[in-house]
């Protein structure tokens, strides 16, 4: 039995290749997949309440839709007060899957205090599938990634 084992076990074993034509194919979503990412995350909600990271306060609500064809974005969030000379918040669109995130730029303050921000793609992509906003304390000179996460909120939550 012993010498039957080494035997078979020193036989060429047959290989099995999978090969992938192309990436794509590996990428498709299959429609169940498809079901389960569509029914998870919320591209149809035109607002967000925005929640401070720290203590889960409600400081604001940030509102999204379409105008003349274009995404459009806006803000409006009662941040604290921060030293303008040296920082400044910066507002994030994050999209879960795939993950992808890219700032709206910086807020500025309107006439009661509030900070603000209006956005408006120049093209016509759908920027629905990012749900998640994130606002920033960046500093000037600093790095141009996300620095400390002050806010956040969803779309549809």
């Amino acid at each position: 039995l012993f010498v039957v084992s080494v035997i078979w076990f020193r036989q060429p074993k047959e290989t099995v290749e999978n090969r992938i034509d192309s990436i794509a194919d590996v990428l498709k979503p299959d429609p169940v997949s498809q079901a389960v990412i569509s029914g998870a995350i919320d591209t149809e909600s035109k607002t967000g309440q925005l929640f401070l990271v720290e203590t889960n306060e409600d400081v604001g609500q940030a509102r999204r839709g379409l105008k003349d064809d274009h995404y459009f974005f806006e803000i409006k969030s009662r941040l604290p007060e921060i030293d303008r000379e040296v920082f400044y918040y910066n507002v994030w669109l994050v999209r879960k899957i795939p993950y992808g995130y890219f700032s709206l730029g910086e807020m500025v303050t309107n006439d009661d205090g509030d900070f603000v921000l209006t956005w408006e793609s120049q093209d016509k992509n759908d920027y629905f599938g990012y749900t998640d906003i994130v606002i920033t304390r960046q500093e000037f000179g600093g790095s141009e990634d996300p620095q400390i996460h002050i806010a956040e909120g969803e779309f549809g939550e």
